[in-house]
């Protein structure tokens, strides 16, 4: 069975006209974000795309896929530490002696085999292949179960991401989800493995009072370096980027007359032919 139009890996997102495109899944956190003019302001929207995610975004979904084997068996191995997202009681799997279980970490696995066995179903109607057998799925190791529906939905990646919005259960309610919802249920599968796993990056530092040289608003955010040291800035407006060079050239133009006259609080980029003066005055 073919792949719908709009999820063609091979489709140019340029050659599309504005009428047949749609914004990106993944809405404010696109990471290919367009940048327009409304009422006088900069905003920043998500990509018009034909498929589900834009480009970066459908890649982004590729690779937390791809991890998401590697991250269950981790996260599998932190079962044993009730430490790890729980502070739960003691679960005794056993008339032996107790064993210590962290309910976060099983509570993700459940999770993340229901998620993908619920969007490997739906795969194989689509793909025409042969429909999952509940009964028996049910009776496998996890280990199986995973790496059938990884499988599955690896293969059959855009298939995934292509999909028109059905019913599916969820939470023991039936809801419509189509493919951009599939890739941000993998999405976000992978950031609670990696937030279980105590490996999410800290937000990112504000760096107040020093407008972006782009587009004028006090958006910059700091970017670390492998060793945490700041390495330069992006602005979170209009996704200009700053190498530590350029961060420093730029701090050195517009933060200290800005500060003078107050204008970061307004968003305010000061001009060579501002008179400074007055203002101050």
């Amino acid at each position: 069975m073919p792949y719908y139009v709009h999820s063609d890996p091979n489709a140019d997102d340029g050659h599309w006209s504005t009428g047949g495109m749609r914004e990106c899944a993944r809405a404010g956190r696109c990471s290919d974000p367009r940048i327009e003019e409304s009422g006088g302001k900069t905003v920043r929207l998500p990509a018009l795309t034909p498929r589900a995610f834009c480009t970066a975004d459908r890649d982004a979904v590729a690779r937390a896929l791809d991890a998401l084997p590697a991250l269950f068996v981790r996260v599998h191995m932190e079962l044993g530490n009730r430490g790890s997202g729980s502070g739960g009681p003691v679960v005794s799997v056993s008339k032996s002696a107790p064993v210590p279980l962290s309910l976060g970490a099983d509570e993700l696995l459940r999770l993340i085999l229901a998620t993908l066995v619920s969007w490997e179903e739906r795969v194989r109607t689509v793909a025409r292949l042969v429909p999952l057998d509940t009964e028996t799925s049910r009776q496998r190791r996890d280990g199986a179960i995973l790496t059938q529906a990884w499988t599955i939905l690896a293969a059959h990646l855009d298939a995934l991401l292509a999909l028109e919005s059905e019913p599916m259960m969820r939470d023991g309610e039936l809801v419509y989800l189509d493919g951009g919802d599939a890739g941000l249920d993998i999405l976000y599968l992978a950031w609670r493995c990696r937030a279980l796993l105590t490996e999410t990056a800290k937000a990112a530092r504000h760096l107040h009072g020093v407008p972006c040289g782009s587009c004028g608003f006090c958006e910059l955010r700091e970017v670390l370096d492998d060793n945490g040291q700041q390495d330069g800035a992006r602005c979170r407006q209009c996704g200009a980027q700053y190498d530590a060079e350029t961060y420093k050239a730029l701090v050195a133009e517009k933060s200290a007359p800005i500060r003078l006259s107050g204008a970061h609080r307004r968003g305010l980029v000061a001009t060579a032919g501002d008179d400074r003066l007055s203002r101050r005055a």
